[in-house]
């Protein structure tokens, strides 16, 4: 009868439903993302990194250095083949951005264009081929000294010539929803990249154990993407041009070819100028890793609230370890 239909069907429809939330709520691809993929990552041009050659790039001299000092620069990591897929993935980014994207200096009034989004690995084939099969995880995670990396999101920072707007001195563990001290970044340069415009760190200022205040890069007035409430009175970044003048803090910053690759740790305070000198565009993308010692901490006043807001929900229960669909394990 059409009454026992129903009731045969009424759980099959309701599972089918709570799978297709789940998908939504994730938005990520498998790990086998299709022929584009498949194409991309089987081509003699794209290839990830060999075991030895990690290991000739971040030697143990580079892991204690590190360690020591927060930041490192790599030279020559990935070839032109990796540095153009990510060029041409990137202009497509710039033309259609995902929900996480600031326009700095448009919401600050300033010249240029500074391009700042998030979570392309999602939404284009290159990065997503980067992410699961550069290795680029696997050379955080020996830097790090973890046995993994799980991706936790990827950047596009695009500052244009004549661009005013600077990167704010700052450290990312303040942003980000997570405990542990196996988190790092690398920054692949898709331009040359001189000194004076790119990013700048604190040398050993990783073990400051320090939670500050935070605003989005546009300025708390000027954008309402990515802001941040609820911080419990953190104290503000620290002076740092006052602290370089008085000899207390010592900067670091390189020289970069595209491909070249710095690798620091979340908790190092780092900052950038503007591009408003230059004729050459600077163009970086940036991968963020987890290690084994990373928890899930939603605290209020993270990134978090507006992840969920655009639909990157980890789903995780306070505490959990970030291994998870959408921040997943890149080093098998």
């Amino acid at each position: 009868s059409t009454q026992s239909l129903i009731a045969m069907l009424f759980p099959v429809v309701r599972r089918c439903a709570s799978l297709l939330r789940h998908v939504a709520r994730h938005r990520v691809p498998p790990r086998c993302a299709g022929d584009a993929i498949r194409g991309l990552t089987t081509s003699k041009q794209l290839q990830g990194l060999p075991n030895r050659r990690i290991e000739e790039l971040v030697t143990d001299a580079q892991v204690q250095q590190m360690h020591a000092d927060g930041a490192i620069c790599l030279r020559s990591v990935f070839g032109s083949e990796w540095v153009e897929a990510l060029r041409e993935a990137a202009e497509m980014n710039m033309s259609s951005p995902g929900p996480l994207c600031d326009e700095h200096s448009i919401a600050s009034g300033t010249s240029g264009r500074f391009h700042d989004d998030q979570f392309l690995w999602l939404r284009h084939d290159s990065f997503r081929a980067f992410v699961l099969h550069s290795r680029a995880g696997a050379l955080a995670a020996r830097a790090m000294q973890s046995s993994k990396a799980c991706m936790f999101y990827d950047q596009l920072l695009v500052k244009e010539p004549g661009t005013a707007a600077p990167t704010p001195w700052h450290n990312d563990t303040s942003y980000w929803h997570l405990k542990g001290r196996q988190i790092c970044s690398t920054w692949i340069a898709l331009d040359d990249v001189s000194s004076s415009t790119g990013v700048k760190y604190v040398r050993g200022s990783h073990k400051w154990d320090l939670l500050h205040a935070i605003t989005n890069f546009s300025g708390a007035d000027h954008s309402d993407k990515n802001t941040y409430d609820g911080q419990g009175g953190l104290p503000p970044v620290p002076d740092i041009r006052a602290g370089v003048e008085r000899g207390d803090y010592e900067l670091l910053s390189w020289d970069m070819k595209p491909g070249d690759v710095l690798v620091f740790f979340s908790a190092t305070m780092h900052g950038a100028s503007g591009n408003a000198a230059s004729g050459v565009r600077r163009r970086g993308y940036a991968c963020r890793w987890l290690g084994d010692d990373v928890i899930f901490d939603p605290r209020p006043g993270t990134m978090n609230e507006g992840w969920i807001k655009a639909g990157y929900d980890n789903g995780l229960s306070p505490g959990a370890a970030m291994e998870c669909a959408l921040h997943p394990n890149v080093v098998v």
